[in-house]
């Protein structure tokens, strides 16, 4: 037994030489928190680690879904954002089964966009709203009525309900939305966002209703790669140097 302890321990000293190093992401997910409205609230940020201290830059604030943190859909956000050059914003709802308008409204929003402005400046100009499933619901909600404040709403699998189609007079300016959705959603009927994509369309507001072929649309891996990088596009054609509601 004694003569196969060298072979085995230069072997192991072997493969620990040959094995290639992991490289480490440069980009920094960090947590914060502050006072709002006498209550201790949190969120995560992220700041690309190539910014130029002194240039503003886009922002993007996540909204997680229903059930979940911010921890989930900044985790499938911040190497691309990093990799983009954007500064990204999850902030944690209140209570997590559910975005408030009584809590969470857009003054709580206002204020998370400031606090992470004191760290690095942001373009008040693009700042840009996302929201997954019920989060992308309430994204879209706040879009029309905080349409001055974003420049643009991508969400994913949103289907407003057009009870609150409401918010349509109340919009200050034709904010731009748009909707990503997998062709094999059981959760959310492509009739029914057709649906919503005309009444939006027929609103004033430009609405992409962007498909994605043979899947069921679940929001990770590949899929939220394509979700993330279609939604830069589209705020870089509606919102940085591109089109504009009015």
């Amino acid at each position: 037994m004694k003569r196969c302890a060298a072979p085995i321990t230069l072997l192991i000293a072997c493969l620990v030489t040959v094995l290639p190093a992991v490289a480490k992401s440069k980009e920094k997910v960090e947590h914060a928190s502050f006072t709002f409205n006498n209550q201790s609230r949190t969120y995560s940020f992220q700041i690309p680690a190539s910014a130029d201290p002194a240039k503003p830059l886009p922002a993007v604030v996540l909204l997680h879904a229903q059930g979940g943190w911010a921890s989930d859909v900044m985790s499938l956000w911040h190497e691309y954002a990093g990799q983009s050059g954007f500064i990204v914003i999850a902030p944690e709802s209140l209570s997590n089964t559910m975005w408030s308008s009584q809590v969470d409204g857009p003054d709580f929003l206002h204020a998370v966009v400031a606090d992470v402005a004191k760290k690095h400046p942001i373009d008040p100009a693009h700042v840009f709203l996302f929201g997954d499933d019920s989060g992308g619901v309430y994204a879209t909600a706040l879009g029309l009525y905080d349409s001055q404040y974003w420049n643009g709403t991508c969400v994913r699998a949103a289907i407003l309900d057009p009870t609150n189609y409401s918010l349509f007079a109340h919009a200050a300016r034709k904010e731009p939305f748009e909707d990503w959705v997998g062709s094999e959603d059981a959760d959310h009927s492509l009739a029914m966002l057709g649906n919503e994509h005309d009444a939006f369309t027929k609103a004033g507001f430009p609405f992409q209703l962007k498909v994605i072929s043979n899947s069921s649309g679940s929001y990770g891996g590949s899929v939220a790669d394509t979700i993330n990088e279609g939604c830069w596009k589209f705020y870089n054609q509606y919102g940085l140097g591109g089109k504009t509601g009015k």
